[in-house]
């Protein structure tokens, strides 16, 4: 059997994981806000570990039954969402008396979701695609132009992976000749493609405004501010244990699993404010750039901080977790509309080595 290819498209793996957090959080908070309440009647009861289940044979089902670059990012989406709803009920699978609080189950899961995030990272950081990779990718976008769904950004993503395929295979020549000459489709006339056409028109507007850059600076340094303000505190904290001070009531507001919590959170705060300090410094010169450093930042903080700190203070985290996802929300469709900007060939930020990495990832 020949080596696994890779695809192109590392920001699936990034929906999926970011999914399955959210679900974990988003059940947890509705679980602790409704008290607990049993779906079923009698001696039944429906664990939400079967909609995790439904969730996941959704995703197989779409992934096999159709081909599209929508359906696989659907399937990403929903996937996830089964996968986190499966996992948090982990407890109830490791004990004798199904205990659904079993402690250990938040430092299970936040383990699983590294271990993922650094997996998904390192299979794209560690060697770039083979021309054999570039080749079977760009067939894959093929199909999205037999399709007719190919847009401006997809046919600059198909051509630039021909460049790092191996010129010599005859299919190469060929795939580029069709995505060159392929005319790209109008697209239909419905209220969500003219919503999304007035959406891009309004970034290509105000992206270049000096306003809309002092918005994104102030946010993200006010973001990068609280990072620091709780990095702050926890070293705090670890210098008074080291010092023997008693913190007891500290150590649960911080870090309510422990030293390993603790020193958890402390790392993915400083690795998250590094991150939004390196798109400060970006975003005068990429756009790209700037965004593809503050999205790592949120998921560092959304995959390896969060996840303690709302499993270990409950209710009150959730607001943190939900304006995390509402930021890395806006962070992928700015860096949607940037990559379409840069396709079409408008007016952008110039393309750094930083911004062209961002670019392919």
């Amino acid at each position: 059997m020949r080596s696994a290819v890779r695809s192109a498209e590392p920001g699936l793996l990034d929906t999926f994981l970011v999914a399955a957090v959210g679900t974990v959080l988003v059940i947890r908070l509705f679980l602790e806000a409704t008290g607990y309440p049993r779906l079923g009647g009698g001696e039944l009861h429906i664990a939400h570990v079967l909609w995790g289940g439904l969730g996941m044979l959704v995703a197989f089902v779409l992934l096999l039954g159709f081909v599209s670059s929508a359906t696989r990012h659907i399937a990403a989406l929903v996937g996830g969402a089964g996968f986190g709803a499966f996992i948090d009920e982990f407890g109830k699978f490791v004990t004798s008396d199904n205990n659904y609080f079993y402690r250990p189950t938040a430092a299970v899961v936040y383990v699983l979701f590294v271990l993922l995030f650094l997996v998904v990272r390192q299979l794209w950081r560690f060697r770039q695609l083979s021309p054999r990779e570039s080749l079977v990718n760009a067939i894959g976008l093929a199909e999205d132009l037999v399709a007719g769904d190919l847009d401006e950004y997809e046919r600059s993503r198909a051509l630039d992976l021909l460049t790092h395929a191996d010129q010599s295979e005859p299919l190469v020549s060929i795939l580029r000749q069709r995505f060159v000459g392929v005319r790209i489709a109008a697209a239909p006339v419905s209220g969500l493609h003219r919503l999304r056409g007035r959406a891009s028109a309004m970034y290509r507007r105000v992206v270049t405004t000096t306003a809309f850059r002092r918005v994104l600076f102030t946010l993200f340094a006010i973001e990068g501010l609280v990072i620091v303000l709780g990095l702050i505190a926890v070293t705090a904290l670890i210098a008074a244990t080291a010092l023997g001070i008693d913190v007891g009531d500290a150590t649960v507001d911080v870090g309510g699993g422990g030293p390993f919590a603790i020193a958890v959170q402390f790392a993915a705060t400083f690795v998250a404010g590094v991150l939004i300090i390196r798109g400060l410094v970006a975003v005068r010169h990429s756009r790209l750039a700037a965004y593809h450093s503050f999205e790592l930042a949120i998921m560092v903080d959304l995959l390896l901080n969060q996840p303690f700190a709302f499993l270990d203070q409950g209710f009150g985290q959730a607001f943190d977790v939900l304006f995390d996802l509402l930021l890395l929300a806006i962070l992928r469709y700015l860096k949607a509309e940037e990559q379409r900007l840069l396709a079409s060939g408008h007016e952008a930020a110039p393309l750094t080595s930083g911004a062209l990495a961002a670019r392919r990832i």
